[in-house]
C-alpha cells in the first residue's frame, strides 16, 4: 500500500480544476432558439472621409432656358450656358419664364446646404430645379473636394390625365482653352470618343471630357456623373458630336466628330408620368466624380450559421460600387463577440465575378435582442435587429 501522502498530489489537482471550473465563464448552453431578424431602414450621415474646406466650384443660374454655367477654381467647363428644353406630350417647349429662386432646404440632420431652388409651370407640369454644390469621391489626396454640383429636375403632375415628359440639355463643350474638347468614358476603356452615340446600356456612370485628346496626358479632366442612384433618372442617351450638328431644328442632333469644335447633347426619352406622380433626373458637374445621392458603396449585410449561445454565425457585408479608401466597421452589442476579422476592415476591389465582400464571424453569448450594425466610412449604417429566444 503506498503512503497516504501519495494520493495528496492528484487529490490536489483535482480540487484545483474543479475551482478553475467554476470561476471559469460559463456559456449559456440552451439549445435549440427561435431567431427573428428584422432589417432597420439605413442610417446615413455625414461622410467620415476628410473634406476639404475650400469651395472650388462656382455656378451661374438663369431663368432663360434654365441656363447653367459652372466653373472650377476659375477654369471653363463649357461656353456661355448649359441650356435646357423640354419635350411635353411631343411639343418641344422653351422655358422664358420668370422665376424665385430660394435657398436648398436643411439635410435630414439639420445641415446647410449649398445651393439654390427654383420652382416653374409648363400647363399642369410642375418642375423643381436645384443646384447645389457638392463633394466629391476622394483621388490621391484622400479628402472630399467641394468641386462639382449636382442639377436635379422634379417634375410633378397636377394634371388628371398622364404626360409623357422628355429632356434635353445642350452643351458647348470647352475645358480650360480647349473649343475641341474631346471625352473618355470608364466603359470605353482606350478610346478618345469622338462623334458618337452612347445610348442605354453604353451610357457610362460618369463621362471625363479630357483637355487634350491624350488618355495618358489628357491635362485637366472634368466629369459628366449620371448614375446618381435615389430614384434619380439617369439620360437615355449621349450625342457627343460638333457644334456644326443641327441642335436647333430637331430634338435628336447628328453625332459628327467634333472638328475642333466639340459639343454634347444630354437626353432622357420620354417616359409617362401619371397623374399625381413625380419623376426626376439629374446630373452632376465638375471636376471629380459625384457620390450617389444615397452614398455610394452600399452596403447589403447578411447573416448566415447558427444563433444557438456558443456557436458561430457569419455577418456577411456585401458592397456595390465600392470608393476608394472605404472600410467597413462591425458594432456588436453586448450578449455578442466577435471571433474572426478585424472590427473594421478596409473593403476590397471587386472580383473577377463583380463581388466585393467583407466577412466577421462572431458568436451568441445568451438570448435576448441584439442591434447588430455595420458602418461605412463613406456615411451609411445598416442595422439588423436579432431577436433570439430559447425554442418551446
Amino acid at each position: 500500500m503506498l503512503p497516504k501522502y501519495q494520493y495528496a498530489v492528484p487529490l490536489l489537482i483535482l480540487a484545483s480544476a474543479f475551482t478553475l471550473a467554476q470561476d471559469a465563464p460559463q456559456e449559456k448552453l440552451i439549445g435549440p432558439v427561435r431567431v427573428k431578424i428584422q432589417d432597420e431602414k439605413p442610417v446615413i450621415f455625414e461622410p467620415v472621409l476628410p473634406l476639404d474646406p475650400v469651395k472650388r466650384v462656382e455656378y451661374q443660374f438663369i431663368p432663360q432656358n434654365l441656363g447653367l454655367n459652372v466653373k472650377v477654381e476659375n477654369k471653363m467647363l463649357h461656353l456661355g450656358f448649359m441650356f435646357t428644353q423640354f419635350k411635353i406630350d411631343e411639343q418641344i417647349q422653351f422655358v422664358q419664364v420668370q422665376m424665385q429662386q430660394r435657398p436648398l432646404p436643411k439635410t435630414p440632420g439639420g445641415k446647410d446646404r449649398d445651393g439654390m431652388q427654383c420652382d416653374f409651370n409648363m400647363g399642369q407640369l410642375r418642375v423643381t430645379k436645384s443646384v447645389e454644390v457638392i463633394a466629391t469621391r476622394p483621388g490621391k489626396e484622400k479628402q472630399r473636394r467641394r468641386d462639382a454640383v449636382l442639377v436635379r429636375y422634379l417634375v410633378h403632375n397636377l394634371d388628371k390625365v398622364p404626360h409623357k415628359v422628355a429632356m434635353r440639355i445642350h452643351v458647348d463643350v470647352f475645358i480650360v482653352n480647349n473649343d475641341g474638347a474631346l471625352f473618355a468614358a470608364p466603359n470605353q476603356p482606350g478610346k478618345i470618343l469622338d462623334g458618337v452615340t452612347l445610348e442605354g446600356k453604353m451610357v457610362p456612370d460618369f463621362l471625363q471630357m479630357l483637355e487634350r485628346p491624350n488618355l495618358a496626358d489628357p491635362g485637366f479632366v472634368a466629369h459628366y456623373t449620371f448614375a446618381l442612384g435615389g430614384g434619380i433618372e439617369r439620360p437615355s442617351r449621349l450625342v457627343l458630336t460638333s457644334l456644326r450638328a443641327d441642335f436647333g431644328n430637331g430634338w435628336n442632333p447628328q453625332a459628327m466628330p467634333a472638328g475642333g469644335d466639340s459639343a454634347m447633347a444630354i437626353l432622357w426619352d420620354p417616359k409617362e408620368i401619371k397623374p399625381g406622380a413625380k419623376m426626376e433626373m439629374g446630373y452632376a458637374l465638375g471636376q471629380g466624380v459625384a457620390y450617389k445621392v444615397e452614398n455610394e458603396g452600399v452596403t447589403k449585410v447578411d447573416l448566415t450559421g447558427s444563433f444557438e449561445p456558443g456557436k458561430l454565425f457569419t455577418i456577411n457585408a456585401l458592397v456595390s460600387d465600392p470608393s476608394e479608401g472605404q472600410s467597413l466597421t462591425l458594432e456588436l452589442p453586448a450578449g455578442m463577440e466577435r471571433m474572426e476579422g478585424k472590427e473594421t476592415q478596409a473593403v476590397p476591389a471587386i472580383d473577377a465575378e463583380g463581388n466585393c465582400l467583407v466577412q466577421w464571424k462572431a458568436r451568441v453569448l445568451e438570448t435576448g435582442r441584439f442591434p447588430l450594425r455595420v458602418h461605412s466610412s463613406t456615411g451609411t449604417t445598416q442595422t439588423k435587429i436579432i431577436t433570439i429566444t430559447p425554442a418551446k
